[in-house]
């Protein structure tokens, strides 16, 4: 796997990731697992972004700005710029506004893959696009076995790195909110509780969220034969998160 450059997120995931190890002692120590709640596999999907996203650059794509959320706050970016591929002296972490795992943001990219995928498809000779693709674990793209046209489809993201990197981004970040979301209601008890024994209640109550076999939900990005998206985690449709 080619790392092209930083990705908007990298910041984000590894603040968020924890090792196994990591997990092993947020279990056994009950004051810390607030802190320490266990996204691993998100993280690594949000990792697997890293050579999809890249500096924005100076003049690229249609211009039109929406806003982000980011780690230098709420900012207009020309996403298409954001994801244009850049030069190889790489990027400056610091300059780099990094998307950060919202549902504002995801909404965002959403609606610019719904708004530019009946384009890029009719670019290529494209019919229509695929009813749905996921990544596996290493970050490879995966379509359906009935797709007539993903040899083409694979093709012509190689010839638009902006789309590739929107749509890994897009499926990376879900997946981030997804997992985040699911440990809510253990932060909110753990902040609640006012003894060690309501404490260790809460941690066993909530224990798969540690464990090295956790579920982490399946996203697939879904698309009309028009090329509007939709987002699925384990079939439900995002808005259940």
């Amino acid at each position: 796997m080619n790392v092209h450059s930083a990705s908007s997120v990298l910041l984000y995931a590894a603040s968020m990731a924890l090792s196994q190890s990591n997990r092993q002692h947020a279990a056994a120590s009950p004051a810390n697992t607030a802190d320490t709640v266990s996204i691993s596999q998100a993280a690594r999907d949000l990792y697997a972004s890293v050579e999809n996203q890249g500096k924005p650059a100076v003049s690229a794509g249609n211009n039109v700005k929406t806003a982000f959320d980011t780690t230098k706050g709420r900012m207009d970016l020309d996403i298409e710029s954001y994801f244009a591929p850049q030069g190889s002296d790489g990027v400056d972490l610091d300059s780099v506004p990094l998307l950060l795992p919202s549902q504002k943001n995801i909404e965002a990219l959403s609606n610019y893959l719904s708004a530019h995928m009946p384009g890029f498809l009719a670019d290529k000779g494209i019919p229509t696009p695929p009813a749905s693709m996921t990544y596996d674990s290493m970050g490879q793209i995966e379509l359906p076995a009935d797709y007539p046209y993903a040899a083409e489809f694979k093709q012509a993201l190689k010839d638009n790195p902006a789309m590739e990197r929107a749509l890994r981004t897009t499926s990376a970040l879900t997946s981030h909110v997804v997992e985040m979301n699911k440990s809510i209601p253990f932060q909110r008890e753990y902040a609640a509780a006012t003894s060690q024994t309501q404490i260790d209640a809460v941690v066993a109550k909530y224990h798969y969220l540690f464990s090295a076999n956790r579920h982490y939900d399946s996203i697939a990005l879904n698309f009309t034969t028009d090329g509007v998206l939709s987002i699925t985690h384990d079939g439900k449709p995002l808005s259940g998160a």
